[in-house]
């Protein structure tokens, strides 16, 4: 399947050879060469370019799953490995395909037929300046890929866009009025620099933000190793279902604390409020509270979600009921259970 950049590429490359041949028949009839022998040698020029570029996008879109998948599972440095790495082929490439331009033009002009003098003449021109930089776009072609396979695909869109439209046919047709036949060639390398130039910006920009990434995710790992094998478990249960037995149990069998009545306490000794009040209100929903203020239940619940996310932060352990599982929802390492029991065989 193509890439967003890859068919952004041939959608443009429409655009580019009929502005390219309205250009050139209307320049090559005012130069010796004629208006056909510059659109049949710049059409073969391009064919080569695409050869080219169809053998990197097929790299950079192999290494595309790749990319995606450690951008996010968080691996960034799996990420810039795998794109230095396919950067590095690319640039083995386009150096090759460089030379080959810059030196072989008469052998690869005539795999696609012999002309006259004149032909060849603008043939070994046209490789030689309108190829002279391609070896860019061993960076800019797997620079645009690996942004749509970051999830960034207006920045694709860009590189894609800005070498192939937003640069190439206005340098065509301003280099062409200047300075004629010369200046449709030097539009192919002014368009390569210059998108080469904004696809680097774009590049540092991004590594900034994965390096920033990385160190977050330095930090989380630090934590973690502190919290090694950090578990709470909530447990949720029915009235007489033996939650609270079985919580204790669990709890001892990790060898871990298991809290329970032990916030009825801690909240007394916290509001004031009797024992017996706090067990009898502490879960419990109250219509009384007017606009403005906070009920006495609804500070009771504050109070315990601070106990219950203090505990989740210092230790493992087992927390029963007291609406832990909302309380934690968000949190990663919590396991959530919920202890329910058929009429007949619930407690007494």
């Amino acid at each position: 399947m193509l890439g967003i950049s890859s068919l952004i590429t041939q959608m443009a490359i429409v655009v580019v050879v009929t502005t390219e041949n309205n250009v050139l028949s209307k320049l090559g009839a005012q130069s010796k060469f004629g208006p056909e022998i510059p659109i049949t040698v710049l059409g073969i020029v391009m064919k080569m370019s695409q050869i080219l570029n169809s053998i990197i996008i097929g790299l950079a879109i192999g290494a595309q799953p790749i990319l995606g998948y450690n951008y996010g599972a968080g691996n960034y440095k799996r990420v810039k490995e795998t794109f230095k790495y396919v950067i590095k082929i690319s640039l083995v490439i386009s150096t090759i395909a460089l030379l080959l331009f810059q030196i072989f033009q008469e052998q690869l002009i005539s795999v696609f037929g012999k002309g006259n003098n004149l032909y060849m003449e603008f043939a070994r021109m046209a490789f030689r300046t309108y190829l002279m930089m391609t070896i860019l776009n061993g960076v800019q072609i797997p620079s645009s890929i690996f942004f749509q396979a970051i999830g960034r695909s207006n920045k694709s869109a860009i590189i894609s866009l800005s070498r192939q439209i937003v640069i190439l046919i206005p340098s065509m047709i301003i280099l062409g009025k200047i300075y004629g036949i010369n200046g449709i060639l030097y539009s192919g390398p002014l368009a390569d620099i210059l998108a080469f130039l904004i696809t680097l910006i774009l590049l540092i920009h991004e590594f900034k933000l994965l390096k920033e990434d990385n160190e977050e995710e330095v930090s989380i790992e630090q934590t973690q190793a502190k919290l090694k094998n950090h578990i709470v478990i909530t447990i949720g249960r029915e009235y007489g279902s033996g939650g609270r037995y079985v919580g204790k149990l669990v709890a001892e069998k990790l060898g871990i604390n298991c809290y329970d009545n032990e916030f009825i306490e801690k909240l007394s000794k916290q509001t004031g409020l009797s024992k017996k009040y706090i067990a009898e209100h502490e879960q419990k929903e109250t219509g009384t509270q007017s606009f403005g203020n906070i009920g006495e239940q609804d500070d009771l619940f504050i109070k315990e979600s601070n106990l219950i996310n203090n505990l989740y932060k210092k230790e493992s352990c087992v927390i029963i009921g007291r609406c832990s599982d909302y309380i934690l929802k968000d949190k990663k390492d919590v396991f959530k259970v919920f202890i329910y029991a058929v009429e007949k065989e619930k407690e007494n």
